[in-house]
């Protein structure tokens, strides 16, 4: 025999308040706390009351009721990334405390993929975008922005678009990178990046070029840049670049850091013998080598924090008619050696 289905009457008659009430707490809490005023003892007991009874909201009815789905979707430029896997991970952690859910997808840095993706969201009434932007994905996120729909670009931002943002402040953190490899004695340092025209990449050569134009190198910098997923060139570029006399690499990612930092070892070059190396994120290869490899740590939990931070006063200042303005939350890296 089925089991039937606790209500919100169920929870009324046990705590001995009025249906409408135990649905204004259960529909109006976030990380426990309700948002409007009720008594907290008379909150509590509803809130303790659900959670023995296993009562589980009806979220179409509630959805048709308030005008939100309690969701918001994510495009990410790459689940499988490290960094954006991890971000995943807090974004779905951060969303609980907020009595919300989180749809993923993934770009692959791919704009149409990227549009399809986006669609699907909004068809699904999602309450708020939190995007990371690929290369040609900006006529999209204009027409979402423009829409009225609640969006926060993560990671990268698109020029000239009023809208809310979670950023590094990665020409800062190339900057203080090359720096340290200029400190080690490298003075031929190369770049290593994508092609790809994304915010957080130009920041990162710009910042590694201020580094070298400061030092009075200026002739000796060289950006080598490849394709998302075409790194065939990258062996012989290595091997290439020892001839050229290069000492150091700035390398703009954690994935062509790996690429960078195999090809280096399969040549049996030496870091920091032979070259000198800084990078952004920790990666699992550096426990191959004793010490050498300088990279940048990101704030991933303060970028899923804020980001959801603020898509939800978004959302929240929608409901009640508040003006809303774009905010943009730069944040710092910590250098490691």
């Amino acid at each position: 025999m089925t089991k039937r289905q606790v209500t919100i009457k169920d929870i009324a008659r046990e705590v001995g308040v009025s249906p409408a009430l135990v649905s204004f707490v259960m529909s109006n809490v976030v990380a426990g706390e309700p948002v409007y005023r009720v008594s907290r003892e008379t909150s509590k007991r509803i809130l303790e009351v659900a959670a023995r009874l296993n009562y589980k909201p009806n979220n179409s009815a509630r959805a048709l009721r308030s005008g939100r789905t309690g969701t918001i979707g994510v495009v990410l430029s790459d689940i499988a990334n490290p960094f954006f896997a991890e971000i995943a991970r807090y974004l779905e952690d951060h969303a609980y405390k907020y009595d919300y859910n989180v749809i993923f997808g993934s770009s692959d840095e791919n704009p149409e993929k990227f549009a399809r993706v986006v669609s699907v969201l909004l068809n699904k009434g999602v309450d708020g975008l939190i995007l990371v932007p690929c290369d040609g994905s900006e006529k999209t996120i204009r027409e979402v922005v423009e829409s009225g729909v609640n969006t926060v670009l993560l990671d990268r931002v698109v020029p000239d678009l009023e809208v809310s943002s979670v950023v590094l402040d990665n020409r800062e953190a190339a900057r203080c990178l090359t720096e340290k490899i200029l400190a080690r004695g490298a003075k031929r340092i190369d770049m290593v990046s994508y092609s790809m025209n994304i915010s957080n990449t130009r920041d990162r050569e710009r910042g590694y070029l201020d580094a070298m134009a400061a030092a009075g190198l200026e002739q000796n910098t060289h950006i080598e840049r490849v394709g998302h997923n075409n790194y065939g060139s990258l062996p012989e570029y290595v091997h290439i670049a020892r001839k050229r006399g290069v000492d150091g690499f700035m390398i703009a990612t954690n994935t062509l850091a790996s690429l960078v930092i195999t090809e280096i070892n399969k040549g049996r070059f030496r870091i920091p013998g032979d070259f000198q190396v800084a990078c952004f994120d920790r990666n699992p290869l550096f426990d191959i080598y004793e010490s050498g490899i300088i990279y940048a740590s990101q704030p991933v939990d303060m970028f899923a924090s804020k980001a959801l931070e603020i898509v939800m006063s978004h959302i929240r200042g929608k409901s009640s008619n508040t003006a809303l303005t774009a905010e943009r939350v730069v944040l710092s890296s910590e250098i490691n050696e």
